[in-house]
């Protein structure tokens, strides 16, 4: 039996204490600084599809952002509620009269998952590039 169809067969029959007892076990004999082993995320994953994040993460005492990515790597129900980045478009009225380099016409706030924040304020000339550097600045999280 390959390690995965061993994790799906775990993650059926085990429920959320017999988990947080493994947890337990492995915490009562691990050497200091050492990861969680493969097969108790997986298990932490199966119990956090079936009773929620928060809960798992919290009775397991795992990091919540930690399981997270892993349930969303795994397809798991943090995706679902996941939104994605959307993309507004800026059209330029042309100005009546030539307008000073200096002069701010537009002002972009951005924040990425990591909670980076970036102000970029441009003018006509600068809303070409816009949707690049967003894309750029949030695919870095």
């Amino acid at each position: 039996m390959d390690e995965r169809a061993k994790v799906e067969q775990a993650r059926r029959s085990e429920s959320l204490e017999q988990v947080g007892k493994r947890f337990k076990r492995w915490r009562d004999t691990r050497v200091r600084g050492e990861h969680i082993p493969t097969l108790l995320w997986a298990a932490a994953v199966g119990m956090a599809k079936q009773h929620g994040l928060h809960r798992v993460a919290q009775d397991l005492r795992v990091d919540y952002d930690r399981l997270k990515k892993r349930l969303e790597r795994a397809g798991g129900a943090a995706q679902a509620g996941k939104v994605g980045t959307r993309f507004v478009e800026l059209l330029v009225a042309p100005a009546l009269q030539p307008v000073a380099p200096s002069l701010c016409e537009c002002t972009v706030e951005l924040e990425n998952a990591r909670g980076a924040k970036m102000r970029v304020e441009l003018n006509g000339n600068g809303l070409a590039g816009l949707a690049g550097l967003c894309s750029t600045f949030w695919g870095a999280a």
